[in-house]
Order: C-alpha cells, then sequence, then structure tokens
C-alpha cells in the first residue's frame, strides 16, 4: 500500500491508553474508560501539539470487553470480535490480551456538593490500588487530586501503596469550596503527560460533574482531552445516568476493614445541588466520551468502590486487536483535502450476539485521524 500518514497531536500518550508511535506503526488506543496538601492554582497550560508523521502499516485498537456479570471478560478470541473502519469490515489479524503497567490519575471532588458522599469517595479512591503481589509485578503508579475551589495535588505520581492507604483517607475531607473540575482535568492530564512512567495511563474521575469555579471552560478541556490520549472515565453518586446493567449489584454496608478511619462528615452537612451540579451529568458524558471513556451511575453511594474497582481492573486488562487499515483511493484521498474525509471511523461488537448476550464494549475511541 502506498504510505501514509497519521497525525498525532499532543506528544507523549496513554491508558486505557495512548497513542504509541513506533517507526511504521501506528497504535491507536482505543479504550472504553505533587506536592503534599499543596494548593495549586491553575495556572497550566495545553502545550502546543505536537504534529508527528509516520508510515502506517498496522492501527492497534486496544479493547476493554465486560461480561454479562459485570466482570473482565477473558478468554475471547479474534474471531469473537468484528471489526469495521468507515463502514467496512476489516480482517483482525491479531488479538492478544495482556495485563498491562498503569499510571492513574484519580480526581476526587471534594467540594460542598459532594460533602455528604466524602467517606465513600475515600474508599473508592482506595478501591483502585491492587494488591501488593499484583502490585509488586507490575508497577501501577498513582496521582490523587482533591478538586474544590482549586484543585489540589495531594500525591504525585507514587507506587508506595501502604502509604497512600495510609495518608489518603486523612487527605481526602469535606471543604465548603466550589468546584474546579475543569481546571482539575487539565491539571491532571498535564501530570500525566510530563511526570507518569507507564505508557499506559488512566484518569478517573469521582464527581458530581458541577463546574463552577474552573479557568478552562468545557470546550476547551474537551479539545484538551481530545489530543491527550488518556481514557477518561467518571463515576457519579446518583441518578441522572442509568447504571449499566452489568454494573448492578445489591445494596451493600459501607466499610473499610483494617484500613484508617474516615474523617467525620460536619454534622447536619447535606450536599448543595444548584445550577452547576444539574449540568453535572452532561458535562461528564461530553467530557469521557471524547476519550473513548464512559460515564458510570452508582444509585447508592456504597456502590461507588465496586464500580470504582471494577473500572480500575477493566483499564489494565484489555484485548489489542491488530488489522492493516485499507488503502485510501487517490479520488478518495484527493477530496478529503479539506481533512474531514481523513477521520476514519471505528466500530466494534462481539460476534455471534446470541453467544455474547450481556457482553458490553461499550467505551473506546470511535475515530482516529490519518493524513493521506
Amino acid at each position: 500500500m502506498g504510505a501514509s500518514r497519521v497525525s498525532i497531536s499532543g506528544g507523549r500518550a496513554l491508558a486505557a491508553f495512548p497513542l504509541l508511535i513506533r517507526p511504521r506503526w501506528v497504535h491507536l488506543f482505543l479504550a472504553f474508560g505533587l506536592s503534599l496538601g499543596a494548593s495549586v492554582s491553575v495556572q497550566a497550560q495545553a502545550r502546543p501539539p505536537v504534529q508527528i508523521n509516520t508510515n502506517v502499516q498496522l492501527v492497534q485498537v486496544p479493547v476493554i470487553v465486560f461480561d454479562d456479570k459485570g466482570g473482565v471478560a477473558s478468554d475471547l478470541k479474534k474471531d469473537d470480535f468484528r471489526l469495521f473502519e468507515d463502514g467496512v469490515e476489516q480482517r483482525i489479524l491479531y488479538c492478544e490480551r495482556e495485563r498491562e503497567s498503569v499510571s492513574f490519575v484519580i480526581l476526587d471532588d471534594l467540594s460542598s456538593s459532594m460533602t455528604r458522599k466524602i467517606p465513600f469517595v475515600q474508599e473508592a479512591t482506595l478501591s483502585v490500588l491492587d494488591s501488593d503481589e499484583q502490585q509488586e509485578r507490575y508497577r501501577d503508579e498513582f496521582s490523587v487530586y482533591g478538586i474544590a475551589s482549586r484543585a489540589k495535588n495531594l500525591v504525585p505520581f507514587t507506587r508506595d501503596l501502604k502509604d497512600l492507604e495510609r495518608r489518603l483517607p486523612w487527605l481526602l475531607t469535606p471543604t465548603n469550596g466550589s468546584t474546579a473540575l475543569f481546571d482539575g482535568i487539565y491539571l491532571g492530564i498535564s501530570e500525566a503527560r510530563e511526570r507518569a512512567e507507564n505508557k499506559h495511563r488512566a484518569m478517573i474521575i469521582i464527581s458530581d460533574g458541577g463546574d463552577n469555579h474552573s479557568r478552562y471552560n468545557l470546550r476547551e478541556t474537551k479539545s484538551l482531552l481530545e489530543e491527550a490520549d488518556v481514557p477518561v472515565f467518571a463515576v457519579m453518586a446518583g441518578s441522572s445516568f442509568e447504571l449499566p446493567e452489568i454494573f448492578a449489584g445489591p445494596k451493600k454496608k459501607s466499610g473499610m476493614q483494617g484500613k484508617a478511619p474516615f474523617p467525620s462528615t460536619p454534622a447536619g452537612a447535606e450536599d448543595y445541588i444548584g445550577p452547576a451540579e444539574r449540568r453535572g451529568p452532561r458535562n461528564l458524558q461530553t467530557l469521557t466520551e471524547a476519550t473513548g471513556g464512559g460515564v458510570f451511575t452508582a444509585k447508592h453511594e456504597e456502590d461507588l468502590p465496586r464500580i470504582v474497582r471494577t473500572i480500575s481492573n477493566a483499564v489494565r486488562y484489555r484485548y489489542v486487536l491488530s488489522y492493516k487499515p485499507p488503502e485510501t483511493p487517490a479520488k478518495a484521498a484527493a477530496e478529503g483535502a479539506s481533512g474531514e474525509s481523513k477521520w476514519h471511523k471505528i466500530f466494534l461488537e462481539l460476534n455471534p450476539k446470541e453467544k455474547f448476550k450481556g457482553f458490553g464494549i461499550p467505551y473506546y475511541k470511535r475515530k482516529y485521524y490519518k493524513f493521506d
């Protein structure tokens, strides 16, 4: 095939998943999904886009699959998938499943609208951590932000799980502040680009999605995420979005046996719900879908840790599908001089549908850009 070029903005890449460039290869990742206590005024700007051109021979598609019980599906083969580019089915050459080391950025909303939910936010954050045995083998790292009137970089990237378990319940405490969520996303993405040691990166947001105190707006934040190649997953506690059926489960008591106790929530404290919070679900849906991630809702606060744990495991374990992209005909390439036709859409499904009833691959980046 003739040489093609792919444009990738943003320099370094991710998890659930970066665009990685190697000579004559493009890894297109589709997925779905700091100083201690220092308060960081948001001054970080998005880095100037960096365009990288390379020959394209294979497109590699990382895929997260949930089974009908809400777990990460295993033992799937390449014949179990159907992959389409621009509506035309492509032949999958390779299907591999691997556990990857991940750099997680976790954004915890500590603003006044989340006051009552803070204990569950604490527990959900700790649920991202893996076992000591797995950590020794795969070397995940974690960075945590607290979001209120300003974005607080509570913990820089670290692999020390015991230290995180000890400190986080005391760092994640309620505030009476506003919500600078968009600014927190900017800071978290910047840190992932500049300081993450793993090539596989992901952001998990635990919030109601409201924003009323950021320097950046929704459009600017979405534009950043489209370039960043860091899948973003958001978990809400509320009923604005329906919880996917695969995550449904019985209501259970909250607790963290063996872990540090929660600081107490102020007596009589209630979550404040205003116009910003009402826009929250739409904000999170817009931002996560731009990255190939998605929004999950915990109908009960007690479900937060379980859902966050499932998402973090889905990010760690994935399938990688490889296929050779079709050649772009000369006429189509000429007609696409404006750039509009150079976005190539990807669609995935499991096959046969009857065999995989209840399974889902709902979150993945559905297009990539190629210079022809």
